[in-house]
């Protein structure tokens, strides 16, 4: 954070720590401050008409040494050169050396004196809870794995249970505990390691009374920090008798006490400033809280929870729940966390309540009363239902719902920071890894990035330097770190990235070139979250952090060493067309990388450029530009973060400049960090589920992160952009691009219509305004230009989907005919037709009624491909006959209904099996199902014959009829049966039970690649949806790893990862531009998706086939849900079991329906 904007309110919270002139030495020690004496107490009074049930503590450890030897150590190496020392700093010297044979080898253990703040605890809580330490009442102790805090626990249970001896009592040390005992989130440390709290005197006297040359000592206000903490921590550890106040005055002592205030409680407590980053930090610790007091209530026992930790988690606890600082808001630490302080709560239900009502749920029948180190404490944000000797006690309900906001908030950044992004980008490890993927389909080709959902630029680690196809900035592999990238590769794809730029931070000798300055790096070294990266580049000693906007970023280098930093800028261009210049005026480098194109006009230029700026917080001190890479020099200062900010355009340098100031006003990493992470929290909310298995959800939600790259966004924040296939500047709303659309019409963009509502208008009109722009509707938009990269003409299946959907707000008329065109005409001349526009080999499908072999559509990156060409064309001709009848063109609706029964023209009726077939209407007679053969597209026969997923039915009666039709999707997953139904003996393909056993044959479904994913759902046509359960989570449980090589094919701009979501829910769009999604087997207990719920209590490994089902608490046959569920709200109950239900969704009625009707 920028120490200039921070300064301000540390200040203004330093200042409203009121002068403690009434202190003594001992309290202005603040946290070293021993817990005072105090008498024991009178047993609590519970309100009139309660009896006391419960108590819970949490608890500091007692007194203790300071925290590690290396500090007193510290202290006597900056004593060790006598003749600097004053008479006094030999003295001091003395005296610090004794206290160093004391407490050598001792750091951080609890003292005696803390064994008996602890022991004096226990019997005061005996005899002010004395009906809850009655025999047989359970005590269960919980402690910190650091050794202090153990030592607490059991000088407080021994004591408690020599007083109380009839009490079951069990203490536990578990470092599972630590996650919620004493937690320190990711949040909180940066905004550690942010405060710089000013002291408010100056140490040059006290310098000066101990040095006879104060100016050889370098860290002078370390040291006088340091011996103050040691005399206040003499109060802790008993028989020294060594005092060291006298070396400070009393304003010095007033100006430390005052700062180790202003600190804690910017660092724990909730000020205007820190973002409540500490309250936010004690959610897991009152989660257990407040369920271990739930259980505990419910049993009707009398019980108490004790827990032993720390300061920093007590006083985040008091913030979370809003105790009452008893300093009147001063956040005076010896009365607040003091050595020993404590929080206990009184747990009291109304006489005659039944345990069931102890959860409180909207009655008073529970009250809990607060005392903060044995007085009563009160919570500033709720009213007392009652009072009783002083004491205020709350609803637990209200206080319970007061807090329940924390835990959400909690749980939602425990979502987004257990997003592995990592997932992808290694060589794939899942079950069917190698079985048709070759190449770089092998890998999930993802990356690691920093970005806003559909984001303008992708910020990313970089181990490659290129933008050649196929080559993806990170590679998990790799073990050279070569800088942060500015990228906008196509996620998990096979083609470019374009516009690139990357910086690269390092120390020592100045290497500009990628191979030189790449510097060595490990996993274990790099933090990686959608809003945040760092990497350890011990090389350079440098810790490198990124987090992002969505066209810019904020990087912050802190070096290990001081000395010069440099940072080098490179654009990357493989063609060597960047530019770059360095602007010591403005304390930047800015330049642009020329876009190129591939696939159609290969290496030509597209007519933009990537523009970017980079600034630099503090001034150059020495700057260069060598072989288009720039470079400027810094002075950094060990420990002292060096800030860089930059962003990117489409448009220009001035773009650039916008966009930074626009989405980076202030220096402000920590604030652009909680707000890229409050962005992603929000992305995930649109997905709530409720899983028994954290890990299960953090999956889940690593696969909506990969689904939310693209496509991204093209304009800058003032809505200029490249205007599509010419690159001219042109203004308006906020456009899209980069439709990977060959993948991402089947279950990425109905995921968007989902996840993204208030996007998808803008996304299907950015299709329209390339139509408007370049005259066809593009086919697979990338770089802002037409390619033919793959086959189909999908555009008709992501609009068309999108109007089903209810998406809204863009232009279906100019929509439809950008369609139209694609569908009716060919380009006016070759140049059009090869630089990309219009559907390939139209002229063929159109005369023939599918592509013949003859023609080898030689201008199209993916040559031939008839077959797979033909079926994609009829399964497009029925999206734009849907937006045809919508727009009451009734001849174009029905002539498009009829050309999507094509694909029939290319099913073979001799074998039921998709085949080639020649001008004459020969067939070619292809018998090789299982490899690929150049007539299929990615894949082989027994793919691509399903690929029918408008007319299941009437591919059903082509294959020879619904048994045929299960007899091959079974050949595809190695199922083999007696008969296709499945019924008969044991063993090869079914079990006893009634369910599949593992593939007893050779299973050739490749779930690797899109052509495949829609078959595992096409069961639920057969009448068999059961079978389609079991796949399901098959493909759920062996092609989907939470590793870096945990997708089994390329991720696809995110298909891969939504096939994934669609499923874990339940439900897939096996036709996209119908409202329907087929079911398969939830993952989850709960889910809302849109406004319906879907529930799956019963949903485990184990239990994964529908049994019965329910909407709204009747029963639901159907195995199939429509959109209009989803948009209209309800709830799908699905009672999961071991075996499959046979009869349930097998009738025909309830099988999908005919849309070709």
């Amino acid at each position: 954070m920028k120490q200039k904007r921070l300064f301000p309110l540390l200040l203004s919270l330093l200042l409203a720590v009121a002068a403690p002139a009434q202190k003594s030495p001992e309290q202005l020690g603040g946290v070293y401050y021993a817990y005072p004496a105090v008498p024991v107490p009178a047993a609590a009074t519970a309100p009139q008409g309660y009896v006391p049930c419960y108590v819970s503590h949490y608890g500091r450890h007692g007194s203790r040494w300071l925290p590690s030897d290396s500090r007193y150590e510290w202290v006597v190496a900056q004593l060790a050169d006598e003749a600097n020392l004053t008479r006094r700093g030999r003295s001091l010297r003395r005296r610090m050396l004794r206290v160093w044979n004391h407490a050598r080898g001792h750091g951080g253990e609890l003292t005696p004196v803390g064994e008996r703040q602890q022991q004096g605890l226990a019997v005061r809580m005996a005899a002010r809870f004395p009906l809850l330490m009655q025999s047989g009442a359970r005590v269960e102790a919980r402690s910190s794995v650091v050794g202090r805090c153990r030592r607490s626990m059991e000088a407080f249970c021994t004591e408690l249970g020599r007083r109380c001896p009839g009490i079951g009592l069990t203490a536990v040390t578990d470092s599972a505990d630590m996650r919620w005992m004493s937690y320190d989130s990711p949040d909180e440390l940066l905004l550690q390691r942010d405060t710089r709290v000013p002291l408010g005197v100056s140490p040059q006297r006290w310098a000066a009374a101990v040095f006879r040359e104060p100016a050889r000592v370098a860290a002078a206000e370390r040291l006088f920090s340091e011996v103050f903490t040691i005399a206040t921590d003499m109060q802790d550890v008993d028989g020294l008798r060594v005092s060291l106040f006298d070396l400070f005055t009393r304003e010095e002592m007033e100006a430390l006490y005052r700062q180790n205030c202003t600190r804690m409680k910017w660092q724990n407590g909730r000020v205007p400033g820190n973002h409540d980053i500490p309250a936010l930090c004690a959610a897991r610790l009152w989660r257990h809280i407040s369920a271990e007091a739930d259980a505990a209530l419910a049993t009707g026992r009398p019980a108490a929870t004790l827990r032993f930790g720390h300061d920093t988690a007590l006083y985040r606890l008091l913030s979370l729940l809003g105790v009452a600082d008893p300093s009147e808001g001063r956040g005076e630490l010896d009365r607040i966390v003091p050595m020993a302080a404590n929080l206990q709560m009184l747990f009291c239900r109304r006489a005659g309540a039944a345990p069931h009502a102890a959860v409180g749920q909207g009655n008073d029948d529970v009250l809990v009363g607060f005392w903060l180190n044995e007085l009563p404490a009160r919570l500033t944000a709720l009213q007392p239902v009652a009072r009783q000797d002083g004491v205020d006690y709350y609803s637990w309900t209200a206080v319970k719902r007061a807090a329940r906001p924390w835990l959400d908030r909690q749980l939602w950044k425990d979502r987004t920071q257990g997003i592995n992004t990592l997932v992808g980008t290694d060589y794939a490890v899942t079950q069917a890894a190698g079985r048709y993927g070759k190449g770089s389909e092998e890998h999930g080709q993802t990356l690691p990035a920093v970005l806003e959902p559909h984001g303008h630029t992708f910020w990313t680690p970089q181990t490659q330097d290129t933008e050649q196809k196929c080559v993806a900035p990170y590679y998990y592999r790799d073990s050279l770190f070569q800088g942060f990238r500015s990228s906008h590769w196509l996620v998990g794809g096979c083609t470019q990235d374009y516009g690139s730029f990357t910086l690269m931070p390092m120390t020592g000798r100045l290497r500009l070139r990628p191979a030189e300055r790449a510097t060595p790096f490990a996993h274990t070294g790099e933090t990686a979250h959608p809003y945040y990266y760092a990497v350890n580049l011990p090389a350079e000693q440098l810790l490198a952090e990124m987090t992002a906007r969505s066209h810019s970023a904020l990087f912050r280098f802190t070096p290990g060493r001081s000395g010069e930093m440099h940072v080098a800028v490179h654009p990357n261009s493989d063609e060597r067309e960047g530019f770059v210049a360095v602007d010591t005026a403005r304390r930047c480098i800015w330049g642009y990388n020329p876009v190129h194109r591939i696939y159609q006009g290969w290496g030509e230029r597209a007519g933009f450029s990537g523009w970017f700026v980079v600034e630099f917080q503090q001034p150059v001190k020495a700057f260069g530009v060598r072989d288009t890479v720039a470079y400027v020099t810094l002075d950094a200062r060990a420990g002292e973060p060096v800030l860089v900010r930059a962003a990117s355009s489409f448009v220009d340098v001035d773009g650039a400049w916008a966009n930074l100031r626009a989405e980076l006003p202030a220096w402000d990493f920590l604030g652009t960090r909680l707000a890229l992470d409050s962005i992603w929290q929000q992305r995930l909310q649109t997905l709530p589920v409720e899983a028994a298995d954290e890990a299960a959800a953090s999956q889940f939600y690593g696969a909506l992160y990969r689904a939310s790259f693209l496509p991204h966004e093209m304009s800058d924040v003032d809505g200029r952009r490249p205007a599509f296939a010419t690159g001219r500047p042109v203004s308006g709303a906020t456009a899209y691009g980069d439709f990977s659309m060959w993948d991402i019409y089947r279950a990425q963009l109905p995921l968007l219509s989902l996840v993204a509502p208030e996007r998808m208008p803008l996304m299907m009109q950015s299709l329209v305004q390339m139509y408007r722009e370049g005259g066809w509707m593009p086919i697979f938009p990338c770089w802002n230009s037409y390619t033919a990269a793959m086959i189909g003409d999908h555009a008709a299946a992501a609009l068309a989907d999108s109007w089903v959907r209810g998406t809204r707000g863009f232009d279906l008329a100019g929509a439809y005919a950008g369609l139209r065109r694609n569908a009716f005409e060919r380009p006016a001349t070759f140049a059009e037709y090869k630089d990309g526009m219009g559907r390939r080999a139209l002229e063929s499908y159109l005369r023939y009624g599918y592509i013949p072999m003859e023609d080898s559509v030689q201008e199209a990156f993916h040559t031939h491909e008839q077959v797979s060409r033909t079926l994609e064309y009829a399964y497009d001709d029925f999206c734009d006959a849907q937006l045809a009848k919508a727009l009451g063109r009734t001849a174009d609706y029905e002539a498009l209904m009829k050309r999507a029964r094509n694909w029939r023209n290319v099913i073979n009726p001799r074998t039921g099996w998709a085949d080639g077939r020649h001008r004459n209407g020969r067939w070619l007679g292809n018998r090789d199902l299982t490899n690929r053969v150049p007539f299929i597209t990615e894949g082989a026969v027994i793919h691509y014959s399903f690929y029918v997923p408008h007319d299941i039915y009437g591919l059903m009666e082509a294959m020879g009829g619904r048994e045929k039709f299960i007899q091959k999707l079974d050949m595809l997953f190695g199922i083999s049966s007696p008969s296709s139904t499945g019924e008969g003996r044991d063993g090869a393909g079914e079990a006893s039970d009634g369910a599949l056993s593992s593939a007893s044959g050779e299973a050739f479904y490749w779930h690797g690649n899109e052509p495949c994913h829609q078959i595992p759902y096409m069961y639920a046509w057969a009448g068999q949806p059961w079978k389609t359960q079991q796949l399901v989570r098959r493909i759920l449980q062996t092609e989907y790893l939470d590793l870096p090589g945990g997708l089994s094919g390329n991720d696809d701009a995110g298909q891969m990862s939504a096939w994934y979501i669609f499923s874990a829910l339940g439900f897939y769009p096996v036709c996209p531009a119908t409202p329907y999604y087929i079911l398969g087997s939830p993952t989850f207990r709960r889910a809302r998706i849109g406004r319906l719920v879907m529930e799956a209590p019963d949903a485990s490994a184990e239990n994964i086939y529908i049994q019965r089902a329910t909407w709204n608490g009747r029963p639901y046959t159907r195995n199939y849900i429509s959109h209009d569920m989803l948009a209209g709200g309800g709830t799908l109950r699905l009672d999961m079991g071991p075996r499959p239900n046979k009869a349930w969704g097998s009738r025909p009625e309830d099988c999908p329906p005919d849309v070709m009707q």
